[in-house]
């Protein structure tokens, strides 16, 4: 089975049998789905997981929040506040409403007095001091009793961008609330990272707090055709029905893994077709699949010589005869991209290959390719993805691409 198939049924469980997420083993736990950046992470807990967890009638109430931007606990803190009144929606049994009010004014003691849910403005202090006296006139509202399913027993607390957070977050004080929400409101609670990312002190230090607070490591890891399938799953893509094929194929020559290029690029061919009905045939939309992701990866355009190579427009390359010839990593059978990093693997073959042709290469020839890094790269990147297309394509619908990637407008 694949990598998302494989989490997926661990999560959810099947037919015969309950998942990870619907079975009490996992109350009180603190889960971690950690994967690279752009691996589609956040698109397989929002489109695959999510709607399954609101399916049914025994549904699991769950939340999801980005900590990207996040500054203080404070702010975290009432953002989960917020959402747990915001969800109440059930009030078949008011007493276990008001032991999870409560709870939770005990964990966020520390906010302002006051919050505003609904343009209803709650006295946390009145709640706690007067032994929750008001807590049945705030159910009774009308408006509180249109929000979603209220945060019960069992729910899921997924935090994404764990690792996006402001650096004025400190970790043990992250870890802490996290662990100490799980364990009071009896819930899940998932982080959503690329745990990669922490480097010297702070690696060692996110080491050690995820081994006494993590219970549950699982690696996120698809593959090319894996990550795009769960993401042309999405219904709006039905119009691209019968160009899906053709997309995958291009995808794997470019060998990038990447949801958010894939969901650009995808977006950007629903436009092409439905406006651009003419201009539907397999070159076209393969070439405006390869410069959509330079473009998203490099920023530059491009147009075809009398020599039938790609040269960027606005570049004027000193080294054009030798990066015209250049051709290395994929004879080797080597991905573009060094761990999907937008980093090409390439770059130091070709500084090395320049440097083999004149032993005596100048300081300032070594700053000029250093300094144009990102135009090489690019270069490198068209000519060798489009070198391998078995059809030509006309300046009139190069410039039609261009136009529309450019400017966003067909």
């Amino acid at each position: 089975m694949a990598n998302l198939e494989i989490l997926e049924e661990y999560l959810l469980g099947n037919d015969d049998k309950n998942g990870y997420l619907n079975s009490e083993i996992s109350d009180n736990k603190v889960i971690m789905l950690s994967g690279k950046w752009g691996s589609g992470k956040t698109n397989f807990w929002q489109n695959i997981i999510i709607p399954k967890l609101n399916d049914g009638k025994n549904k699991i109430p769950n939340h999801y929040i980005s900590l990207y931007g996040k500054t203080s606990i404070e702010q975290i803190k009432q953002e989960v506040f917020i959402n747990i009144l915001e969800s109440m929606e059930s009030y078949e049994n008011k007493e276990k409403t008001k032991t999870l009010v409560k709870n939770s004014v005990n964990i966020f003691s520390s906010l302002s007095k006051s919050i505003s849910v609904f343009g209803i403005n709650i006295d946390l202090s009145n709640i706690a001091n007067e032994s929750f006296n008001r807590i049945d006139k705030i159910l009774e509202n009308e408006k509180i009793k249109k929000a979603e399913e209220y945060l019960n027993s069992g729910a899921i607390i997924c935090f994404d961008d764990f690792e996006r957070k402001s650096k004025d977050i400190d970790l043990n004080d992250l870890f802490g609330f996290m662990t100490q929400l799980s364990l009071t409101f009896r819930c899940k609670v998932m982080i959503i990272l690329n745990d990669n990312v922490f480097k010297e002190k702070e690696k060692e230090l996110f080491q050690n707090l995820k081994e006494k607070t993590v219970s549950k490591y699982l690696y996120f890891n698809p593959g090319i055709e894996e990550l795009f399938n769960a993401i042309f799953h999405d219904k709006k893509y039905s119009d691209l029905k019968e160009y899906k094929e053709l997309i995958l194929k291009t995808l794997k020559e470019v060998e990038i893994l990447n949801a958010r290029i894939y969901i650009q690029v995808l977006d950007n061919l629903l436009e092409w077709t439905k406006y651009k009905n003419t201009n539907n045939d397999n070159s076209v939309l393969e070439y405006l699949i390869i410069l959509n992701i330079n473009f998203i990866l490099f920023h530059t355009f491009f147009f075809k010589d009398d020599k039938s190579k790609w040269q960027i427009i606005g570049f004027t390359d000193k080294l054009k005869r030798n990066s015209d010839n250049f051709n290395s990593i994929k004879a080797s059978g080597v991905s573009f991209f060094a761990d999907q990093s937008h980093e090409f693997k390439f770059y130091n073959e070709f500084e090395q290959y320049y440097y083999n042709i004149d032993n005596n290469i100048k300081d300032y020839d070594k700053k000029y390719l250093q300094d144009n890094k990102k135009f090489y790269e690019s270069k490198y990147f068209v000519n060798s993805t489009i070198n391998k297309l078995n059809f030509n394509i006309d300046k009139d619908a190069v410039d039609l691409i261009n136009n529309f990637i450019k400017t966003g407008i067909i």
